[in-house]
């Protein structure tokens, strides 16, 4: 009777692993109820070791998938610039997703009145500034400022059409850059992670908007 008992268990807890919708808790659940249809298996008048095979490959298999979520789900340590980019920026991103964005990206920096971006040309690459403020500048005019945080020639980037304006450093300027075969590819890996980045520029161009 206990055996049978679980087996009904067992059967209880799989329905409920198909209910829950976080991924980790569904995999721990399915470990438990496999788990438990074992003595039923076992206690049989001929043990079916087949179907204690089956269980018993269901469980490592979960118990790994288990394993790697927990792993990814670690807090992490940010540096100061990295906690400075979550809050004003990427704050839509997880910490964890956040750093995987910014370990894709290239560094570089540019001094005082050298051009971050030429009106005119293709841009197919997105670019945020780290420090340092730059100008954008439209046939020679100034039209707004860039500051920390913002991104640069985002609109060429979405729309994939030539830049409309230059964008020149007031003072020595860090930046990133993410090319877009880069993006591209960690949106095949990610594919939430484009509509993240969407929904950050647009709140970007919103802020710029608004000054």
């Amino acid at each position: 009777m206990f055996t049978i008992a679980l087996f009904f268990i067992a059967n209880a807890l799989f329905c409920l692993a198909y209910i829950v919708r976080d991924m980790a808790w569904l995999r721990a659940i399915t470990i438990v109820a496999a788990l438990s249809t074992l003595p039923y298996f076992y206690f049989q008048a001929s043990p079916l070791y087949g179907a204690m095979s089956w269980q018993i490959a269901f469980i490592v298999i979960n118990t790994v998938n288990l394993t790697v979520l927990l792993l990814q789900r670690r807090p992490i340590k940010l540096t100061e610039e990295e906690k400075w980019l979550h809050q004003t920026t990427f704050s839509l991103l997880k910490p964890r997703r956040m750093r995987r964005l910014l370990q894709q990206a290239e560094p570089h920096e540019i001094q005082s009145g050298e051009a971050l971006i030429e009106q005119g040309k293709e841009l197919r690459a997105l670019i945020i500034l780290l420090s340092g403020s730059a100008s954008v500048k439209v046939n020679g005019i100034k039209r707004a400022t860039l500051l920390p945080g913002d991104f640069a020639g985002e609109m060429s980037f979405i729309t994939g059409r030539l830049t409309s304006a230059d964008v020149i450093a007031d003072q020595p300027v860090r930046y990133l850059i993410w090319p877009s075969s880069v993006l591209e590819r960690l949106y095949q890996r990610d594919p939430e992670m484009k509509s993240a980045i969407q929904s950050i520029i647009g709140f970007d161009m919103a802020s710029k908007l608004a000054r």
